[in-house]
């Protein structure tokens, strides 16, 4: 068995053991509790936060990211070059919810998992703990070597576990991370890093929030530039939930944000972006 077969393998045990626990999280007081949201959306900066979509919700997902701020007025400021993605996320129930989507970005098509296994309430718990398991394949073509192009070899893995906390205003997040990429063509082997997404949000007013999110990534790969440091704008409008972001990432999935991070504040060279999220009520 190819080394990379064997560890995506290991990749997709994790998974199962990880989704394995919804049957025991299901008749915990964590399912159909109230709870204090520490954001306004599922995704704070550029991961995931503690919030899932309520059961019956379907959220469409479109995601811009824009080129380089500092590009002038030929480049319209970056807004002619973008990478999108569109995705849906679907509330099963309280505790658990799934997604998928398709970034331009490498032609990628990713799929996540998201468990909540603690959920903050005044009369319960002080803080919110949730897993997200992903996995995403770039589709591009004559990138990779021939026998090195399949299925396994395009894929990549994460696993995060999320805890936030609440407190009036304030509400902070910290969410380790590891990531694995089956081949990594710049430097031709498999590679594996870790990350610690500190997140932190302010609510100024009910429905509006400033959220600043670093991300720190070790090993760094030689390839690597910089760490991810975005800052935004949250919206909820009820229906609809936007967040305005400026950031040295152009990331839309987890291995674009941890591996293709090219920005660098201290030059200018910062990118504007957004998400958009549609709610359905399907219940």
């Amino acid at each position: 068995m190819k080394r990379s077969a064997f560890v995506t393998r290991i990749w997709f045990c994790a998974f199962a053991l990880l989704f394995s626990l919804i049957d025991l999280i299901a008749v915990s007081p964590v399912s159909g509790q109230n709870y204090k949201r520490a954001f306004i959306s599922p995704r704070a900066g550029m991961t995931h936060s503690t919030v899932l979509p309520a059961a019956g919700e379907l959220h469409f997902f479109i995601g811009h990211r824009f080129g380089e701020i500092g590009s002038g007025i030929y480049e319209m400021f970056g807004l002619d070059l973008a990478n999108i993605r569109l995705g849906f996320d679907y509330g099963f129930n309280d505790i658990f919810a799934a997604g998928f989507g398709r970034s331009s970005y490498g032609k990628t098509y990713d799929l996540f998992g998201k468990v909540a296994f603690l959920r903050q309430a005044d009369d319960g718990s002080p803080l919110s703990l949730t897993g997200t398991g992903g996995w995403s394949v770039n589709t591009l073509r004559d990138v990779y070597a021939p026998g090195n192009d399949g299925i396994s070899e395009r894929s990549s893995f994460f696993l995060q576990l999320a805890l936030s906390r609440k407190q009036g205003a304030f509400s902070a997040q910290l969410s380790p991370m590891i990531f694995h990429n089956d081949l990594e063509i710049r430097i031709n082997e498999a590679l594996t890093v870790y990350a610690i997404p500190v997140t932190a949000s302010m609510k100024f007013t009910r429905r509006m929030a400033f959220t600043v999110q670093y991300i720190p990534v070790f090993p760094q790969p030689s390839f690597f530039v910089h760490n991810p440091f975005s800052v935004g704008l949250d919206i909820d409008t009820g229906g609809h939930q936007f967040q305005l972001l400026f950031s040295n990432s152009t990331g839309l999935y987890e291995k674009a944000v941890l591996t293709d991070t090219d920005g660098d504040w201290l030059k200018g060279r910062v990118y504007f972006g957004f998400n958009l999220v549609r709610v359905f009520y399907l219940k």
